[in-house]
This record gives structure tokens, sequence and C-alpha cells, in this order.
């Protein structure tokens, strides 16, 4: 459990600086069932037609005051729980103070300490045992005069430490060993939690056991203090911090209370003995002994796109508001939920409904077109619980079509049942008029294999409207996966891009980019696909002719000519560098398979002169290309251009074959 404590003002009466934050506390709290009790409720008006409810517990000496949840606000401890208490004790002198009390008691909502006598024992607070003793006695015998299966938390504004010249006044020691008003915890029924003194040179009397005590405290001004308390069920641990102290944990043993401790009975014990000292309580939140969760999805259905905080829809656009109530834990069912549902300016809803897990569904009434009512109020018909976990409050609409960007402010939702209130924030956006965005990108130059490829480009809103960069992005798609949007820089001149891309992402040889411009309203260009190629380094010849065929000569004795029919080579240069490069070419000499040699050559026709590839190496191309272009050495290869057999007068008839070797060189740039 943790504990906190702030103050607030006082006044002239106590209620009237009561913090605006109180609870209106019907149904939850009962007066404690057992006679002479002093507890009382108070309804302080908060304003704006809010009623906070006070506990004046005790207001005169010689009193005991008490209150006890009721079934709906019960202390689960299986589950994390919390409850923050507001407490005044006035400023008309010490009273005793109270205990806030977890408790099992079979007496429920009439346990009080048993005090067996007509006059009060202050220093119990109503929830500890009663010191009546003047002989030995066992501690546990006071133990069963306290609330049974108990854990206390107290806040002692009296000490009694044994009175005046420590005569040890019956029921004045508990505190003997304290230091001024204290907060402190320990399990009341337990015997561990009273330790007897006293004997020969002194009356006997109990002494109360402290637990993670902090002392010297002042609270009797008429001042509202604050107390936080969270309960950890995993860890089974309370950690209380009290005003700037150190935050204090304790173990509590839950099998104080039995097997039973999701229902636990819990309020708050009180008692004054002089001073006519005024106690009051107050609560700005409750434990839950059921888990409710509730969560908001809003969707732009025209767009397919979630609605966050900051997003932007266009006028027009389709939007859906789903709440999610979900049941998570606890014993009871939570029922009677209202939704109370903040109904936006600019968005037009055409229906509500809600959906629950079993099925169920209900349609809810939505106000006039008037916008008098902007908010909607409902009372779900069916309650929460294990066997029905979930409802889905539905709202659909459509964004109001505006003449200029218009903000939609957020707001909150709540739902509320007897047992619990939840609230959910709904997110702020602006719809906007609907600008269009166009995005134009440069040719990407080649880059080498394990560089980045950079790509630039403009976007352009078709209005010709100024804008800034802020919200703009490009989305990319890189060999048909999605890569993670550029955001256009706010420091750059607006619509610059200028992205790089990893190398690890582009694969050797050309890669496909597609961009598409997206603003912050979500406008939407058209889709701009640019190759980027990647050059592995190399030059080397692509591709050529494995086998090609000359065309036929008939011999008539005489010299004859012939071309080769498909003969293709192809270069590419992969390097990247301002060099270029040259291919020769050398023939073997043409023969048969019976090793007959061909009367003629092998020649290159250069446009000029025909040079024989049989006696010699030739060159066939001397060039410098674009990193990455296909060069087709062979394309335009003629009669006047290119390899040709020349054969002379003794040419025998025959199928003669060559071997080609083609050789590629870097030579420098031309």
């Amino acid at each position: 459990m943790g504990l906190w404590w702030s103050t607030v003002a006082a006044t002239a009466d106590e209620l009237d600086s009561l913090p605006k934050s109180a609870l209106n506390l019907d149904g939850l709290f009962e007066v404690g069932k057992f006679e002479q009790n002093a507890a009382s409720k108070l309804a302080v008006d908060q304003g704006d037609g809010h009623t906070a409810n006070v506990f004046e517990l005790n207001n005169d000496n010689n009193q005991v005051g008490a209150i006890w949840s009721t079934p709906v606000n019960r202390f689960n401890l299986n589950v994390d729980n919390k409850i923050t208490m507001l407490v005044n004790f006035g400023d008309r002198g010490a009273g005793e103070g109270l205990a806030l009390v977890l408790q099992n008691d079979p007496r429920k909502t009439a346990a009080i300490s048993r005090f067996g006598t007509k006059r009060v024992i202050g220093e119990n607070l109503g929830v500890y045992g009663t010191d009546t003793y003047s002989r030995k006695t066992a501690s546990s015998t006071i133990a069963k005069t306290a609330i049974q299966k108990s854990w206390a938390i107290e806040i002692d504004t009296k000490n009694n430490d044994g009175g005046f010249l420590g005569l040890y006044q019956r029921g004045n020691s508990f505190d003997e060993k304290m230091h001024g008003n204290h907060v402190a915890v320990n399990y009341p029924a337990s015997p561990e939690t009273y330790t007897q003194r006293g004997g020969l040179t002194s009356s006997y009397r109990f002494e109360q056991n402290h637990l993670a005590a902090q002392e010297k405290l002042k609270l009797n001004n008429g001042q509202w203090y604050r107390l936080q308390l969270s309960w950890s069920a995993k860890s089974k641990v309370m950690t209380y911090t009290f005003g700037n102290n150190t935050p204090r944990l304790v173990k509590i043993d839950t099998s104080v209370f039995g097997k039973e401790v999701r229902n636990l009975t819990w309020g708050v014990t009180s008692t004054s003995t002089s001073s006519n000292a005024r106690t009051l309580v107050a609560f700005e939140q409750l434990p839950q002994p059921i888990e409710i969760e509730s969560e908001l999805n809003v969707t732009n259905v025209s767009q397919e796109l979630p609605v966050h905080e900051g997003s932007w829809v266009h006028g027009g656009d389709d939007l859906e508001y789903e709440y999610v109530l979900s049941y998570l834990s606890g014993d009871n069912g939570w029922e009677k939920v209202e939704a109370n549902i903040p109904l936006p300016e600019y968005v037009k809803f055409s229906s509500a409904t809600v959906r629950y897990e079993d099925g169920h569904e209900e349609t809810i009434e939505l106000p006039d077109d008037d916008r008098s009512e902007d908010r909607l109020q409902h009372m779900l018909s069916q309650s929460l619980s294990k066997e029905n976990r979930h409802a889905y409050i539905t709202l659909r609409g459509e964004a109001e079509r505006v003449n200029q960007d218009t903000k939609v402010q957020d707001d909150i939702s709540y739902f509320v049942g007897p047992a619990m209130e939840i609230a959910t924030a709904t997110p702020h956006f602006t719809i906007t008029t609907g600008k269009a965005v166009s995005l134009s990108v440069d040719p990407v130059q080649p880059v080498k294999k394990g560089a980045p490829a950079t790509v630039k480009g403009q976007v352009k809103l078709d209005d010709g409207l100024d804008f800034d960069n802020d919200g703009m992005r490009v989305e990319l798609k890189l060999n048909g996966e999605r890569l993670e949007d550029y955001l256009l820089d706010p420091d750059d001149a607006p619509g610059y891009v200028e992205l790089e891309l990893d190398p690890e992402d582009l694969n050797e040889g050309e890669n496909e980019l597609i961009l598409r411009a997206k603003s912050q309203d979500n406008a939407t260009s058209d889709a701009v696909a640019v190759t980027i190629l990647v050059l592995n380094g190399e030059l080397k010849i692509k591709s050529s002719s494995k086998t090609s065929t000359f065309e036929a000569v008939r011999l008539t004795g005489a010299a004859q000519t012939s071309r080769p029919k498909d003969l293709e080579v192809i270069v590419a240069d992969e390097t990247g560098g301002n060099t270029g490069w040259r291919l020769d070419v050398h023939a073997s000499k043409f023969v048969t398979a019976q090793g007959r040699v061909l009367a003629g050559d092998l020649y290159y026709n250069d446009g000029k002169e025909l040079k024989s590839v049989t006696d010699a190496t030739q060159t066939v191309v001397k060039t410098q290309t674009k990193a990455g272009e296909d060069y087709n050495v062979t394309k335009d290869w003629s009669d006047q251009h290119g390899l040709i057999i020349k054969t002379n007068p003794a040419a025998v008839p025959g199928q003669y074959e060559s071997t080609l070797t083609w050789t590629l060189s870097a030579v420098p740039g031309k």
C-alpha cells in the first residue's frame, strides 16, 4: 500500500476547504452498526451540480465513530488497488486520531473494539484491543478485544504515553515509546501487537508495538491531509509515504484475514476523549473490487488509417469511434454503467450502437443535429462480468467539410457504475480542406556495389500555396518491400527531398524504388518509380554468341565473301570509372573436320580496309560508355563493316570451322 499526504488551506469551517476532487459516497459506505456510533454523513455542495460527501466520525468528548464499506465497495486483495482518503482533525485540540482498517471480522459492519467499560478508551482508536487490566495478563487476552482478522494503518493525533508523572491511567500507555503524533501499521487482533509492562514498581499496562512508524507529526491544525494507499497483489506489499518522508514498505500477511480475501470490509474508525475534537474523512479514490479497462480506437474509414493525437483527416472522411470496455477480473459484475461520451464538434454522427460479447446489441438514440447537446449519455442494458466480458460502443460519423483547416478538440469519456468509474481520453485532430500533393524525382545515377544511393526530388502542393516540411513524408517501397518513411527536414527548403538508401537494401543490378509523397493531412501524390542500378565493378563481355554461321558461298573459281548471320557480342562497363575500353578479336584458321584448311582468311572491315584477324589480333571497338550501359558490338555491322570471310579461287567446297577469341581491355577514356 502506498500512502502520500498533502494539505489544503483551512477556512473558518473545514467543510468549506474540502478539495473539489472529493467523491460522492452515496451507497458506498454505511455508518457502523453498533450502539452510540457518533459517525454521520455530511453533504457538501461543490458546485457544477456535484455533491461530495464527508463523514464526521466524532465531534465531542468520549465518542467512538466508524464507517464501513457496503458490498459494492469491498477491498479485493487479489487485484492491485488504491485508496485516496482526505482527513481533517479540526483545530479545537488533540483528539485521539483514526485508523483505516481492512477486516474480515465476523461482525462485518458492526465491528468495533470491545471496550468493556462505559468510558471510551481512546488509545485503541476503535480498532485495537482495550487495556482495562490491573494485573498481569496475557497479550492474547487484549488481542481478543480488537477487531478480528484485521490490518490497520493509524494516524494517531494524541500520544498516549502514560500520562502525568507516568501514573499510567488505565488505557493510556499504547504510545509510551512514540514521539508525538504518528502514523504506523499493525495487526490489531495479533497478540504480537501488544507487550505488557509494569509490575513491582509501576502499574501493569499494555504498550502497542508500532510497525513502519513515522513520528513527530503536527496534525491538529484544521487542514485537510491527503493519503494515498496502493496495494500490490502480486508482492503482497504495502508501501506508504507520509508527506516528504522516505517511503516505507510493509509486507502483509494476508492469512490474518482468513481464506476469503476477495471481499474484505474496509473503513475508518476513530475515537475522541477530550477537547471536543472533530474528525472528518472524505475520499478521492476508492478500491475496485473489479478490474475494468477502457480503450478507444478512432479510425478514418475512408483512408483506412487510425486517428491518433495530432492526426489529419479530410473533410467528408468517414470516421468511427469504437470504445471497448473490458472486464478483466473480480467477483462481482459491473452493472448500471452509464456511458457519458463527448460528441466532438465538426464531426456529424449518424449512428451509435452497443454490442456485447454475449451477442446482445442495442441502439443508442443520437441527439438532434442542432448541436445543443455535445455529449451522449446512455445506460448500458447489460452488466459486464466473467460471463460477458466486453462491450463495444461504436459511433459512426463524417468529418464536416470545412473551408479552412479546423481542429477537433480532445475530451474525456466517462463510464460510471456503482462499483467504479473509469475515463478515456478522445484524441484531438485536424480536419483539412483537402490539398493535392505532387512529387517529382531526379534520375538516380548508378552506384558501385557497396555504396549508398542518393535519391533527390521535390514535393509540391498543387494549389501553389507555401508550406513547411512539418509532417510531410515520403513513403518508400524498394523492390516490393516497404521501407521506413522519409520525413522531410524542417530546416530544408519546402518540399526538398534528399534521401540515402543503405547499400545492404540494394541488389546488384537494377532496383525499383517507388516513392509516394504524403502530407500531414494525408493528401497523397501519385507513385513515382525510379530505377537504381548497382554496378558490380566489372568490365565484362556481358554476352556473346556461342556459335555463329556464315552465309553459304558457292565456289565458282573466283574470290568470294561471306558475313556471319547471327553473331552477337555485348559489352558492359560496370566499373563506374572514367576509363574507356577496347575489344580485340583473333581467329584460328578455318578447317574441315578432316583437317583441310580453307584457302582464304577472316578479315575485319573497319570501313576503310580489310584487316586479317587470322594472321593478327585486330581491334574492333575502342570507346567509352556510360556506367552500366550495354554496348552491342555487332548491332550495326554490314557488308562494309564487321567480320568477313574472303576466299580465293583455290578454295575447295566443304564445312569449315574457326574459333574466335575476344579480348576486352580497359584503356584511358577518350
